[in-house]
């Protein structure tokens, strides 16, 4: 305990916690050994401390920082939703669509593809090798809006091709639901109960 400065181990300040009374003099201010919540120790100098304009480590500071700045929703990521939009803008695609629409799709369809595979989200930071899911159109001419989008393995959107999203859809359910006695036709019309039914858990 210093007695002079009545200040004890294990005394927070923010994320911070002294971790000993060993101190340092930096340009004649004493800097107090603190430990972050994260688990990085450094000398911090006690006036920042007691004034309260240090109160995490700097990796923690920038964390907390990306995070207010981020403009994303659950795991669709700022970064991500905002390549999208440019991909539809470049392409001339009409986009009416909010980032909390597309989650409920997400969520709607269980994070599943329609060849009932579980696709991925990396959330925030944006990774896009740990990503799996790609947001499409059902119909291309009506573009980016709620009743038009669903998302599909990564995979699936490269098979494209020549093929509107719907053919595709309907080749790739008939070929994985050929032993089922569902039409897949009906299926099709009513997605509702295409993945209420067929989504396995």
């Amino acid at each position: 305990m210093n007695n002079k400065l009545n200040l004890e181990i294990g005394t927070k300040f923010g994320k911070w916690k002294i971790v000993s009374n060993r101190t340092k003099k930096i340009s004649n201010i004493t800097n107090w050994t603190c430990k972050c919540e994260c688990g990085h120790e450094q000398f911090v100098p006690l006036n920042n401390l007691m004034n309260g304009s240090s109160t995490q480590c700097e990796f923690c500071s920038k964390k907390e920082s990306g995070k207010k700045r981020r403009k994303g929703h659950k795991l669709i990521s700022g970064d991500m939703w905002s390549q999208i939009k440019r991909k539809a803008e470049k392409k001339g695609i009409f986009f009416d669509l909010r980032i909390e629409e597309a989650w409920e799709q997400y969520v709607h369809q269980n994070g599943r593809c329609i060849t009932n595979q579980k696709i991925y989200l990396s959330g925030y930071p944006y990774d896009k090798d740990k990503t799996t899911a790609v947001l499409v159109l059902s119909k291309p001419e009506d573009g980016f809006i709620k009743d038009n989008i669903m998302w599909v393995d990564t995979n699936i959107a490269k098979m494209k091709g020549d093929f509107t999203y719907g053919s595709l859809i309907m080749m790739v359910s008939s070929i994985y639901h050929s032993n089922c006695e569902s039409n897949i036709v009906d299926l099709w019309e009513s997605s509702d109960e295409w993945w209420n039914e067929k989504t396995i858990d």
